[in-house]
């Protein structure tokens, strides 16, 4: 079943490939080069600490760069501010972010993007940095899901009204109320993918300070092999993954009455 969302509560995607070994020959002068390919669209350079990334692999190789300093992560952002591309030695990531925007759907918009972006930095690390075939250690595809104060969620205290399964544990203090939380949970859902959920509250950081419920789902995984296929087939089957979990986890009302869910095939 295919479904979509009128009125999504998401707020950010992410999806992207991590490298191991780390891409030790891109150096922080290849950035403007490279950013000459992507200056129409992405008219904006911005420097991040770098992306450290967990390496379960215990033969992983590690390669070190001669460079007198470290290579900050570099975010190429569109002007209306909703796209970004972060490129480090150990990924290369596209962000949607909300910012009063529509968000453009996942297979329709945001995969065959990332494709097209990916590709001209295949063919730049090629045919300008001297590596043709970068290691992909594993992909990521992450939703965040943001809810503020509204009708159907006030606080903390009503997440159950969003997922109905979700309980604050009770140590029988007659007069505590939850004020706040943060809750993680790690899913093997297939040899290849491994699926992070994270629930938590936080607040609005303009006054006055109102209360907001995150729903953040990660996969990450290997593909079987870096062909292209084989790498596509896995964020199909990790974009399955995030919807299934989703439309699981959460009020089958709030999903009809305030997401607008349709199915479409």
């Amino acid at each position: 079943m295919k479904v979509h969302f009128n009125n999504p509560p998401i707020n950010e995607l992410i999806i992207g490939v991590h490298f191991q070994p780390p891409l030790a020959r891109l150096r922080s002068e290849h950035i403007g080069l490279l950013w000459s390919r992507f200056r129409t669209e992405f008219p904006t350079v911005e420097q991040r600490p770098p992306l450290f990334n967990v390496v379960r692999d215990q033969n992983a190789v590690i390669e070190v760069s001669d460079e007198f300093m470290v290579m900050p992560r570099f975010w190429l952002v569109s002007e209306d501010e909703t796209r970004l591309i972060q490129i480090d030695k150990g990924a290369f990531l596209l962000n949607w972010r909300r910012r009063n925007s529509e968000y453009p759907h996942f297979a329709d918009n945001l995969k065959p993007a990332f494709d097209k972006y990916y590709s001209v930095f295949r063919d730049f690390l090629e045919n300008e940095v001297g590596v043709a075939d970068p290691k992909v250690n594993h992909c990521e595809l992450t939703y965040v899901d943001v809810i503020p104060s509204t009708d159907y969620w006030q606080g903390p205290h009503e997440t159950h009204h969003v997922i109905p399964s979700f309980v604050v544990p009770d140590y029988r203090a007659d007069h505590d109320s939850v004020s706040a939380f943060n809750c993680k949970y790690q899913y093997d859902v297939e040899p290849n993918l491994q699926l992070h959920v994270a629930i938590r509250t936080a607040e609005t950081v303009s006054p006055p300070a109102l209360p907001l419920l995150f729903l953040e789902f990660k996969a990450l995984g290997r593909p079987d092999d870096d062909s292209t296929s084989k790498i596509d087939a896995w964020y199909d089957q990790a974009h399955d993954v995030i919807i299934s979990r989703f439309l699981g986890m959460t009020s089958k009302d709030i999903q009809r009455r305030h997401w607008e869910l349709e199915e479409v095939g």
